[in-house]
């Protein structure tokens, strides 16, 4: 009984989702302040109580990663990549590409959420630092499955799809970096200039970093 009861209670959590993810990815995508302080309200409550109305923000980026990985199964070409330990380790599987994919958005919500916290001078720990990392994986969310679906748009051939790819890889950075300086200006009470500054200098160099670092592994990774 208690197998069947878990078994139910997972069923329904997953069939919930066709319900939740829509309307959370909808609402990140409308009212990115509002869900940021949602995010904060939530954080407020007891852990079995939150995030009633909607998913939560680490499984919401990752269940977006996961939508775009399904799409890439379904219409892209393999993927080229060095093969090399690391290239194969990281490319050569499903697991690894994906698990790949949720570090590195991952990466732009934890560096978001650090550096948000630095420059409005909060005391930054375990605790401290999960309310920023949940606000910032919702923004990371929509971002993700956008720029993932430009790629394989742009992955298809022919002109017109590398164009629409371009496109829409475009909208995504715009329409994150828009959404990040919304959140941080409502957070911190900076000016626009600055909020703008702050944001497209810390999504550049986390960019750099993550290009940086994803090199090295598959240059050196033998």
């Amino acid at each position: 009984m208690k197998i069947l009861r878990s078994f139910e209670e997972f069923l329904y959590e997953i069939m919930s989702w066709l319900v939740f993810y829509p309307r959370t990815l909808f609402r990140i995508l409308r009212h990115p302040v509002a869900m940021a302080d949602y995010t904060l309200r939530e954080m407020g409550k007891e852990q079995d109580r939150q995030f009633a109305e909607a998913i939560s923000p680490p499984l919401t980026l990752i269940l977006s990663l996961l939508l775009a990985h399904v799409a890439e199964l379904i219409f892209a070409p393999p993927m080229a990549y060095p093969h090399n330990r690391i290239g194969q380790a990281i490319f050569g599987s499903e697991q690894g590409l994906l698990l790949f994919r949720c570090v590195c958005f991952s990466a732009y919500a934890l560096v978001a959420a650090a550096w948000t916290m630095y420059r409005t001078r909060q005391r930054v720990d375990r605790d401290t630092l999960r309310g920023p990392f949940y606000i910032q994986s919702y923004l990371a969310a929509p971002f993700a499955i956008l720029f993932s679906l430009s790629s394989l748009v742009a992955r298809e051939g022919g002109h017109t799809l590398h164009i629409a790819g371009l496109v829409l890889c475009i909208a995504s950075v715009v329409w994150y970096i828009g959404a990040r300086m919304m959140v941080y200006r409502h957070l911190s009470g900076a000016g626009l200039l600055r909020s703008s500054a702050i944001v497209i200098t810390n999504f550049v160099l986390t960019t750099v970093l993550i290009l940086g670092a994803t090199t090295l592994l598959l240059k050196f990774g033998q």
